[in-house]
């Protein structure tokens, strides 16, 4: 039986090398003949492909990145299933690993998006319901503020926190917290510059016409 330890290096891998598929990229090359990261804010993301490539080509990113996703965490429970107590430290660790692969695509210079929609997505597997109220704080701020940046900042700060109170009772909750507050921490890490703009007031709000 494959220890414990090979496990999370398989999964580790599986999660980076489908993470490197950044969907946005391929979209824009195949379809537009560009590189979706010299277009708009540069960034090969969900936002930045609604600004640039319209809502058809969009969606092609969405169901990508979101496939890539359950796809990698699906194969971290497959692994995982001799061993189904460590099941949501796998999926965490498989999908800390996508979501750097999103950020840091092997495939295409290291140079990709800020990792909103793969973490989602993890999140979505890891579990529905804190996904759920992340989800409404969401679209509350960006209904309120057309900040994405703003909503995406908010709920990967708090994706740690809640994970730490829903796993409190847990043997895995230490381990939970820092997998999360490692992807969290990422997810914000990325939004840097949007962090500065928005305190600068030049940030771009969030627009459903094509640029």
């Amino acid at each position: 039986m494959m220890n414990l330890a090979l496990r999370f290096v398989a999964i580790a891998i599986v999660g980076y090398l489908f993470g490197s598929f950044n969907t946005a990229i391929v979209v824009s090359k195949c379809f537009l003949h560009k590189d979706i990261r010299t277009m708009g804010s540069g960034n090969a993301g969900l936002t930045n492909s609604l600004r640039c490539m319209g809502k058809n080509y969009t969606l092609l990113v969405l169901l990508g990145d979101v496939l890539k996703t359950v796809f990698a965490v699906w194969l971290a429970v497959v692994v995982f299933q001799p061993v189904s107590g460590l099941i949501p430290v796998a999926k965490l660790v498989c999908g800390l690993f996508v979501v750097a692969g999103h950020m840091f695509p092997l495939y295409f210079g290291f140079k990709g998006g800020k990792g909103v929609l793969a973490g989602a997505t993890l999140c979505a597997m890891f579990n529905w319901k804190i996904l759920l109220i992340l989800l409404v704080v969401f679209v509350v701020l960006v209904a309120a503020t057309r900040y994405v940046s703003l909503g995406s900042v908010v709920i990967a700060t708090a994706f740690p926190f809640m994970s730490l109170g829903y796993y409190w009772n847990s043997p895995s909750r230490i381990p939970v917290f820092i997998l999360t507050l490692i992807i969290g921490g990422g997810v914000v890490y990325m939004h840097r510059g949007n962090i500065k703009r928005l305190l600068n007031g030049t940030e771009n709000k969030l627009s459903f016409h094509k640029t």
